[in-house]
């Protein structure tokens, strides 16, 4: 009787520790599980954010709502949301409040709107100086120790803003693409008068090469009326305009014409004698207290205006004639 009363108490001991040993295994595995659970739950609400593409990431910024004002009223914004990538130099609404877009025509607006927008994703620091086709008219970037311009007006303040179909530039100037040669710029300004009636009764050829560039465009150094009243004083107005004086006053005139376009932003690059249209003389730059064309006899003219566009070039104005 004793030893059958030991068994069973021996026995219920050994179900009571196997309970034990369950109920540890159940606790363990009630924890995995709890844990498995909450990893779970947190994986299935974790949100990804969905990245923007350049339009969004305008659209989120107010600095761009003029911007993405006229993207979306002349059609544009479709474009900009396709696949790209595109490369956009992104104008300020400061930057669109320096121009009048009332007084531009839907196709004029529109071809600038385009100017600013490039194929391809080009990152500041791939930015070659030179032409860029944008997906308007042509565009002319400048790169110096100081940024990227664009046309040497435009520059840009913020670089590399990242989205999903490319990247963006902010530029502090809207970028407006020419619609006259050099001959017609000069014409149509006062202060060129006597520079445009020197070039009438110059050889043909200073006219021909002005109003006819080649793809590459010209610079030319356009003094003003002031520049060449001061002249006059040395060298009288009648004496450049008297035909066996034709020479002269076309080597003169040919001697402030550069070949290709050089903006105020490329000549921090600019180093040593640049060569002019005048094959037999040289021209230099100083940039210091202001950017100045060195004359080989007349010394520094100073740039006064500057990055002036045409169509087949562009212009400095300066405050004295250059000599040879």
């Amino acid at each position: 009787m004793r030893y059958v009363v030991l068994k069973i108490i021996n026995q219920q001991l050994s179900n009571f520790k196997i309970m034990k040993k369950i109920k540890a295994l159940l606790g363990v595995s009630f924890l995995v599980s709890s844990l498995a659970f909450t990893v779970m739950s947190c994986d299935e609400t974790k949100e990804t954010p969905a990245a923007k593409d350049v339009v969004d990431v305008a659209l989120s910024d107010s600095r761009f709502s003029t911007l993405t004002k006229l993207l979306t009223d002349n059609g544009l914004i479709s474009t900009l949301k396709g696949s790209g990538p595109f490369t956009v130099f992104a104008p300020t609404n400061d930057a669109f409040a320096k121009i009048d877009a009332s007084k531009l025509s839907k196709d004029e607006l529109v071809n600038i709107l385009k100017s600013h927008v490039l194929s391809g994703k080009v990152m500041a620091t791939d930015v070659k100086s030179g032409v860029a086709n944008s997906l308007g008219s042509s565009i002319y970037l400048s790169k110096n120790s100081t940024g990227v311009f664009i046309n040497g007006n435009s520059q840009v303040t913020t670089a590399d803003v990242s989205a999903s179909n490319g990247v963006i530039h902010i530029i502090d100037n809207v970028i407006v693409p020419p619609t006259k040669n050099l001959v017609e710029i000069a014409q149509s300004n006062a202060d060129f008068t006597e520079l445009v009636s020197l070039v009438l009764a110059a050889d043909a050829s200073v006219l021909t090469a002005l109003a006819s560039a080649s793809n590459d465009g010209l610079t030319v150094f356009a003094p003003t009326n002031a520049a060449f009243n001061e002249l006059y004083k040395t060298i009288p107005k009648a004496t450049l305009l008297a035909p066996e004086n034709k020479g002269l006053l076309t080597s003169v005139l040919l001697y402030h014409v550069v070949p290709g376009r050089v903006f105020s932003s490329d000549l921090p690059n600019v180093s040593g004698e640049v060569g002019t249209a005048n094959s037999t003389a040289k021209i230099a730059f100083e940039l210091g207290g202001g950017a100045k064309v060195k004359g080989k006899t007349s010394g520094n003219s100073n740039i006064v205006a500057a990055n002036i566009l045409a169509t087949n070039g562009v212009i400095h104005v300066i405050d004295k004639v250059l000599l040879p």
